[in-house]
Parts: C-alpha cells; sequence; structure tokens
C-alpha cells in the first residue's frame, strides 16, 4: 500500500489554569513538539480499516476509545463526499495516552489533516476546528477547546472560553520537565466531580476558582518577562489549588513533593489529573 494523505499533530501541556477554564476562567497551554502523532490514510478496496494503539482491523470493529475517532472519520467522509469505504488509516502516536497531554485532540487533529490531504481538499483553520470539536465533544464531557486550539496553532496560548485567545510572547531562560507517572488520567471523571463539588458547594469552590484565575493570569506576565522564579511560586500555589478540588492522587503528589526537594522551583499537575503527568 502506498499512502496518499498523512496529518501530524503534536502534544500539548496546560501550564495554568486546568478545570478552572471550564468554568470560564484563563488558562495558559504550550505546545508539546517533542511529542508527536502522526495519521497516514492508504487506498485499499476493503471496509475501513484501522491501526492504532488501541484496536488493529476494521474500524467497524473498534472499541468504544475509538468511537469518537469513529465518528470523526465518518463526519469527515462525508463532507468530503467520500464512501464510507476503501481506506485504511494508521495512527502512529508517541503521545501517551490519557496522561493530559493532549493526546485525543492531537489524533482527531492529524486525522482530520491527513483525510483533507487524502482527497486534495483545502482545510481550512475553521473547518478543522469544527471537526475536531465534534471529536472532543465525545471524548470529553464540557471541553474548554484549550487543546485543539493550542495544537492547531502551535503556540503558546492565553486562552479564555467564550472569549478567544491571544499568543504569549515567552522570555524565559528556564527547563520545564514533564513526568509521566505511568497512571492513565481520569479526566473525565476528575471533570464530573469537580462539577458536582462546585454545585454543592459552591462558597468553597468559587474562590479556589477565582485565585486559580488571578494566578493564571500573573503567570502570562511572568513568562513574558522571565520572571522564573514567581512563576515557579504560583505553579506550587495553582497545585495546591487543584488538590483542595481532589484531583491529585498519591502518585502526582509524591512527584510533587520528590521534585520540589530536589531544586526544581516549581511542581503542579498537569492536565485533568488523577493520574497522567506533573510539570
Amino acid at each position: 500500500m502506498n499512502n496518499f494523505g498523512q496529518g501530524i499533530a503534536t502534544g500539548k501541556i496546560i501550564l495554568m489554569g486546568e478545570h478552572s477554564v471550564v468554568y470560564g476562567k484563563p488558562a495558559i497551554a504550550l505546545p508539546f513538539n517533542q511529542v508527536q502523532i502522526s495519521v497516514k490514510i492508504y487506498k485499499t478496496d476493503r471496509p475501513i480499516t484501522i491501526s492504532s494503539y488501541y484496536h488493529n482491523g476494521l474500524l467497524d470493529e473498534a472499541p468504544k476509545e475509538l468511537f469518537g475517532i469513529k465518528q470523526l472519520i465518518q463526519i469527515v467522509m462525508v463532507y468530503l463526499k467520500q464512501p464510507f469505504f476503501g481506506i485504511h488509516v494508521d495512527i502512529e502516536s508517541k503521545v501517551p495516552v490519557q496522561r493530559g497531554l493532549g493526546s485525543s485532540a492531537a489524533v482527531s487533529i492529524a486525522v482530520v489533516r491527513s483525510l483533507f490531504d487524502a482527497f486534495d481538499v483545502e482545510l481550512t483553520q475553521e473547518k478543522l476546528n469544527y471537526f475536531v470539536d465534534i471529536a472532543e465533544q465525545i471524548h470529553h464531557e464540557n471541553p474548554s477547546g484549550l487543546d485543539a486550539m493550542t495544537i492547531t496553532l502551535g503556540k503558546a496560548l492565553f486562552f479564555q472560553k467564550d472569549l478567544g485567545q491571544s499568543v504569549i510572547s515567552l522570555k524565559m531562560d528556564a527547563v520545564l520537565v514533564v513526568a509521566d507517572t505511568g497512571k492513565k488520567g481520569l479526566t473525565k471523571e476528575a471533570v464530573s466531580e469537580v462539577r458536582k463539588l462546585w454545585q454543592d458547594n459552591p462558597t468553597v469552590v468559587n474562590p479556589i476558582l477565582d485565585r486559580l484565575e488571578e494566578l493564571t493570569k500573573n503567570v502570562k506576565n511572568f513568562l513574558e518577562n522571565n520572571e522564573v522564579i514567581r512563576l515557579g511560586l504560583a505553579m506550587t500555589e495553582a497545585h495546591q489549588l487543584l488538590k483542595l478540588m481532589n484531583v491529585s492522587d498519591e502518585k502526582l503528589e509524591k512527584f510533587v513533593d520528590l521534585s520540589l526537594k530536589n531544586g526544581a522551583l516549581g511542581a503542579k499537575l498537569t492536565g485533568g489529573g488523577r493520574g497522567g503527568c506533573m510539570i
């Protein structure tokens, strides 16, 4: 088989604002260019097949983890006026799944790019956002859109739901370390539980969300002015606030404590929590 379409996307790192971004607060995210997903499309004379982390074989027999991708492929093929037949979708990923690094958004973006490339149709940013949002609505409960926007633009973003985003001019003399706990994050569950906590205890949760908003706005200035020490302090405080909303876990706490004891200027979970990664 010769591939006739390809799409590439990177991971992403949420620096500040996870969970609070769902409630209209700002967040800051960075593209994680060191990890990528590549999707290649091959012509076949058979029903659609897929090779991926979760499944190798007929797309119609794919497990629930690929339901969003299956729906996405169907919708894009309809848009492209192509039959739902005759292609093989090969997904190669260096973005670990369910770790809060944007794997689902990156796969969706790479899939859309590969299909448009395969059938030689121009893909605008607006169309890409539309199709990826469909898949993200399936993958996550009430997604903010931050993952998809950061990955599609490939720039550090200050993002606020319904208010849009602006590019941050990074001026940092620092190294960001990403540590994988090895445990799959539970983003959907964490988002649902934070919402229930917020509904049941708004007088407790709203001040936490407000402080996360304040810290995120401060961090934007720190990033633009090389204020590394203040950035670290803000990250650590943000982690403690997220911990109060029960989205940390034993392994994340161990990683954060170990980092701070060994000279890190700041440390926090990144993404949905309950596993996943720490920065």
